[in-house]
């Protein structure tokens, strides 16, 4: 895996270098061009000049300034030499300045302009070296010379000499500039990942029995604040999930060993002499109860760890909440005659998308728990309703109501605060797995108060109507509660 340091350095390397040919690029062809006017402007300069001094003159004689201009000049670096050459307008070689031991070559392009009255300009080759050339009217100075044409040029040698050289440096100083700024970048990278190595080393240093512990390193940088704010409050999610997991292994663990306790002790306790057949059937259905009990409490369990993995639900389709809650009093009736307590329910056909299982399991413990707290010939009220997009479903008792101090932990697993609605039947989950199916059906349960007794609300999306499929009570229902009645 690349450094993010090495690919910092190597990005502004990179960066500076691309800037640094392109800047390169545009100063030679600046450059070429400048030294271009300033060549042609020299030229034509010469070419005025001489011209000037030629038009003075009315003999046949054309004399040339030899000297400075038009001499070459010993130089290390550059060379000036400059050549002139009179002709007639038919191109024909008149006159030529000292320096020249052969005609020039005279460009038709220009030579045309030039018969034309304008000034004319050409590159061209001569003598393998590549020149320069104004082709100068001399009408344009006097008509004594009307006929005659000037030929000024120069060699593009120091042109090009330089623009090489400049070339080659501006090479130079990207390469040493890219060096450069790989470097400079790969310090300021070192600098400003510093903090991050200083954060992870704190959070490597956090194990299963430190979670209580914290980053602090750079919290109070703008930048890194966040950073450190984030990894915070994933250490308090890990924390407190942690305990979560801790106490619900250690209430399970308490949990799965009383009733294991129970069968052990009748067990032993019936194997200790010789029974009669009554006495043997007593201690077989207190082991049955034990393993009834057992039973419910690990698949219990079981469904929260489904929830927990995410895969609680099996199935999903449209199901009347109406007919779940009607299939939950019906199963759970004779329950409720034994303690004196009616069950009225209310309410219109309401459709929702979920498993059915999952959702006649929430409603029966919703149904069983207000059953289990409700007062001798009390009353539980059920009432499904819609409204909008949410289909609702009240569970109330006459109980005795939560006190305050337990409402914020109703739905924790195994929770027993209260001991007026913690009788030692039942597991102490069925609230936290109603609470946990309506989480994944995208919906919740929550606790409305005490009127006088616990009032609990389902909150579920409805079925949109023209995509709701109510057919009375589904086979699926009844195949659900026919299994959870078994």
């Amino acid at each position: 895996m690349d450094s993010f340091r090495s690919s910092l350095a190597w990005r502004t390397a990179l960066g500076v270098l691309l800037l640094f040919v392109g800047l390169g690029a545009a100063s030679v062809l600046v450059l070429r061009s400048l030294l271009s006017r300033q060549l042609d402007g020299t030229l034509l300069h010469l070419a005025e000049v001489e011209a000037q001094a030629g038009a003075a003159h009315t003999g046949p004689e054309f004399q040339f300034h030899e000297g400075v201009l038009l001499a070459a000049r010993e130089s290390p670096s550059t060379e000036l030499t400059r050549y002139a050459q009179l002709w007639a307008s038919d191109g024909r070689p008149l006159v030529r300045s000292g320096n020249l031991t052969t005609d020039l070559e005279l460009p038709a392009a220009a030579l045309a302009s030039a018969q034309r009255g304008e000034v004319g300009w050409a590159s061209h080759e001569w003598r393998g070296r590549t020149i320069r050339s104004v082709v100068y009217p001399l009408e344009l100075v006097g008509a004594a010379h009307g006929v005659h044409l000037l030929q000024v040029a120069a060699p593009t040698d120091g042109v090009i000499r330089t623009v090489v050289q400049f070339t080659v440096f501006m090479i130079v100083l990207s390469f040493v500039a890219a060096a450069g700024a790989y470097v400079v970048g790969w310090r300021l990278a070192g600098v400003a990942l510093r903090p991050t190595r200083e954060i992870t080393d704190q959070a490597e240093a956090i194990r299963a029995g430190t979670l209580s512990d914290r980053i602090t390193a750079h919290a109070d940088v703008e930048e890194f604040s966040r950073l450190v704010t984030v990894l915070n409050g994933m250490l308090d999610r890990l924390e407190e999930t942690f305990e979560g997991q801790r106490r619900f292994t250690a209430d399970a663990s308490h949990e799965l060993r009383a009733p294991l306790n129970v069968l052990r002790g009748d067990i032993e306790v019936t194997l200790r002499r010789e029974r009669s057949a009554e006495e043997y059937r007593a201690a077989l259905e207190r082991c049955h109860e034990a393993v009834v009990h057992l039973a419910r409490l690990i698949g219990d369990l079981l469904v929260l760890a489904r929830s927990d993995a995410g895969v609680l639900l099996v199935h999903r389709e449209a199901v009347d909440l109406s007919d779940v809650v009607h299939c939950a009093v019906e199963r759970l009736g004779a329950v409720a005659g034994s303690r004196g307590v009616r069950v009225s329910v209310h309410g219109q056909p309401a459709s929702v998308v979920g498993d059915p299982g999952v959702l006649d399991r929430m409603v029966a413990n919703l149904v069983e728990n207000a059953v289990k707290y409700s007062p001798q010939g009390g009353t539980i009220w059920l009432e499904v309703g819609r409204k909008d997009d949410a289909v609702t479903l009240t569970v109330r008792d006459e109980g005795p109501g939560i006190a305050p101090e337990h409402v914020p932990h109703l739905f924790t697993r195994f929770y027993r605060g209260d001991p007026a609605r913690a009788p030692d039947e039942g597991t102490g989950l069925g609230l936290a797995i109603a609470h946990a199916g309506a989480l994944v059906h995208g919906g919740r349960l929550t606790f409305a108060g005490n009127s006088p007794g616990a009032l609990f609300r389902l909150d579920l999306p409805a079925v949109p109507h023209h995509e709701a499929r109510i057919s009375g009570r589904e086979a699926r229902i009844a195949e659900v509660v026919r299994g959870n009645t078994r």
